[in-house]
């Protein structure tokens, strides 16, 4: 499957399970769940910046951005960092104000372990393809959603607590509780997704020299070039590699251009993770 396609497959997943939360919630009037819901509105939402991301990064590199887009997929999760952690205030807020009161259900224990296998199937394929094609927007997807399986998992847990509740004080309220727990978890998840990317995008225009001579090695066997400048740029988890070469004089230019198209395949074969390839040609 290609890339933006699996992306597709999970927002609709994570669509679905958004609204099978919201609606659970309001209707048993389970707060912990509303505001699970909430956090899973953000997988879906992750998901169409991802779509839109993925796009622009794939971009080729040119004048105005010699080293490609590949920061946008660190400034497409920073946002979704602080989309998090505004939904973090939201659901602080509605852990003061929600007054509904949650019975415990057996339908609900139902429609939670539906939820659960959703979300399951929406991380094993994010983590899949996104270790196959070495996406960050879907390795960062696949976090998220690992996070709001486990919150699924928390809100389970205390659903069963309150099936005992005749053994609960009446002054502790487990279902506050578990959106005080929620609030703190996506609180957590959206700090380290927010200082993560910033530093990313601090860091990520550093050269891997190591790369570097492995690449002149190969591009040294190539007896019709002269390798003049090798530059290689770290984007999220993958490269670009940016070229000048002396080329002989008496090549014609549709020689020249399947010699551009050899090497940019035996650059790929040398390592899996070097992405986008710049040529040019210059004079010795």
């Amino acid at each position: 499957m290609k890339e933006n396609k699996i992306i597709i497959i999970t927002t609709v997943f994570n669509f679905v399970v958004a609204i099978l939360k919201l609606c659970a919630g309001i209707f048993f009037s389970f707060s912990t769940l509303i505001a699970d819901s909430i956090q899973s509105f953000i997988d879906f939402i992750t998901d169409i910046t991802s779509l839109i991301a993925n796009r622009i990064g794939k971009r080729r590199a040119n004048k105005k951005y010699p080293f490609g887009y590949g920061q946008v997929y660190y400034i497409a999760n920073l946002f979704t960092g602080f989309l998090l952690f505004l939904i973090g205030i939201f659901i602080l807020y509605q852990f003061c104000f929600f007054k509904g009161k949650f019975a415990p259900n057996t339908t609900l224990v139902i429609i939670l372990f539906i939820i659960l296998f959703l979300k399951l199937i929406v991380i094993t394929l994010l983590q899949h393809y996104g270790k196959k094609f070495k996406s960050e927007l879907m390795i960062e997807a696949y976090k998220e959603s690992k996070a709001d399986f486990i919150s699924t998992c928390v809100v389970l847990v205390i659903m069963a607590i309150t099936f005992f509740e005749k053994y609960i004080p009446s002054y502790i309220n487990i279902d506050k509780i578990g959106s005080l727990g929620i609030a703190i978890y996506v609180f957590y998840v959206s700090i380290v997704m927010i200082v993560s990317n910033i530093r990313g995008i601090l860091t990520n225009d550093e050269e891997n020299h190591e790369i570097r001579e492995d690449i002149i090695t190969e591009l040294e066997k190539i007896k019709q070039i002269e390798v003049k400048k090798v530059r290689i740029i770290k984007m999220a988890t993958y490269y670009n590699v940016f070229l000048q070469i002396v080329v002989d004089g008496n090549l014609t230019i549709k020689k020249y251009l399947l010699l551009e198209k050899r090497i940019k395949a035996h650059l790929r074969m040398i390592n899996k993770e070097i992405r986008f390839i710049d040529i040019e040609p210059v004079e010795d």
